[in-house]
């Protein structure tokens, strides 16, 4: 019951391999001119002297018990386990890359958005398929690193069911499990989303963490954070940052809609009545506009005598783009918009008088048209609803864990939309030890 991504294993056999062919070409000098050996020693010697260079390198720690997916994307044969989505709705590319800034560890790699304004979507899938027993945890865990100011898009994975073709995958794909944080504007907060087959119909539907922990992706905090959500067999979860507890609760209390169909539901077949009123207020059919009104003066006009001031410059603009506003070195306008300083008051401009000159003022006599007063409308029969059936497919659901988690898990995927690059992810973990979790944390 314990799945890898199998970058670890295919380049220790590719080292050993070549090692390997190194050892038996030395045994015998003699056979090889010496530009042979002199190559032999620089290709040996290149990288201990690039490794001597940094202060450490980064080598993944085997877990500490047993794993369903681990991906660390320290090898560069990644490609061998992750399929990007030839989708034709998705437009951003996936690389391997360091993280930057701050500088990570040499030789610590993790998966990054690479276009601006893109629909993303990779995957690599658990084979063979696994299903978790009912009597233990499901614990995803990943790390996640936004190294430029997130403006709008997702920084969260999805656990997948088993599915046929990962290079079809879209934001139409089925998933089981979504999780991590989802910023646009100055909203952020952390998603946890379970879709559930109901047992009677066969439907699947999602069901959202009614109160989500609300998380600050600050502009100045470009370090990575580790996110961890743990579902437990008792129908319970926890969501964790940076090993710290964000949000603990019931899967029967907290997600929207609840797990169980409702016992009630609209008829399909009951339709509204042409003559059903739900308008609250109607104009007064009986009121008349009193005499007094008058609604034909301008609403702005030029009192008499006034004049443009002398001093007065149309050819000068009030506000000007302010001379020690300097574009930020790191904006990308592909990214960030296009940059405008911000404005301040024009210093030729004297006594603020500059601009387009406009002397109106309102019209103390200025009326807006008349209009019948609103009253109550006392036909209103109020917001019409279809009566109510009950509902074939109502069951008690007093476990959704099971129900979700023992439908087969196929693999993990990135599927998102954001405004960014640099937008890296990596040591995905999913196993049903937190222990292991937290070790490898």
């Amino acid at each position: 019951d314990i799945h890898v991504a199998g970058n670890r294993e295919r380049h220790l056999q590719a080292t050993t391999s070549t090692r390997t062919r190194t050892r038996t070409r030395m045994k015998s000098p003699s056979s090889s001119p010496p530009s042979s050996l002199l190559f032999i020693f620089l290709s040996l010697l290149l990288p201990l002297l690039l490794v001597s260079s940094v202060s450490c390198v980064y080598i993944p720690p085997p877990p500490s018990g047993p794993i369903y997916f681990l991906e660390t994307f320290t090898y560069p044969n990644w490609t061998d386990t992750w399929v990007q989505s030839h989708n034709t709705s998705i437009t951003g590319t996936f690389v391997r890359s360091n993280p930057t800034p701050p500088k990570g560890i040499f030789n610590d790699f993790g998966l990054v958005t690479s276009t601006p304004n893109a629909p993303y979507a990779i995957a690599a899938p658990i084979s063979p398929p696994i299903i978790v027993p009912k009597d233990k945890w499901l614990v995803v865990q990943y790390e996640l690193h936004i190294q430029r100011n997130l403006q709008c898009g997702g920084g969260y994975i999805k656990i997948l069911p088993e599915i046929e073709d990962f290079s079809a995958l879209s934001s139409a794909s089925p998933y089981l499990i979504m999780f991590g944080p989802d910023k646009c504007g100055e909203s952020s907060k952390l998603h946890f989303i379970m879709r559930y087959k109901n047992r009677l119909s066969g439907e699947w539907t999602e069901h959202h963490l009614l109160s989500r922990p609300m998380i600050r992706l600050a502009k100045d905090d470009k370090k990575p954070h580790l996110y961890s959500l743990v579902i437990r067999p008792d129908n319970t979860y926890t969501i964790e940052i940076d090993m710290r507890e964000a949000k603990t609760g019931s899967l029967l209390q907290d997600m929207e809609p609840p797990f169980a169909p409702p016992k009630m539901i609209d008829d399909l077949t009951d339709e509204r009545p042409e003559d059903w009123d739900d308008r609250e207020e109607v104009r007064d059919t009986k009121a008349t506009m009193p005499d007094w009104w008058d609604d034909s003066h301008e609403q702005y006009v030029l009192p008499l005598g006034a004049r443009k001031p002398a001093a007065w410059r149309e050819d000068l603009d009030f506000l000007v783009p302010d001379p020690g506003d300097a574009r930020p070195a790191d904006w990308v306008e592909d990214e960030d918009g296009i940059w405008e300083p911000k404005m301040i008051h024009n210093p030729a401009c004297v006594a603020n008088q500059c601009g387009k000159w406009d002397g109106r003022k309102r019209n103390p006599k200025w009326m807006p048209p008349w209009e019948p007063p609103m009253i109550p409308n006392p036909s209103y029969q109020g917001v019409w609803r279809p009566r109510q059936v009950p509902n074939p497919h109502y069951y008690e659901e007093q476990d959704p864990y099971t129900g979700t988690m023992q439908q087969k898990i196929g693999g993990v995927a990135v599927e998102l939309f954001t405004t960014n690059r640099g937008i890296l992810f990596d040591n995905i973990l999913v196993t049903s030890d937190k222990e292991v979790a937290n070790d490898y944390a």
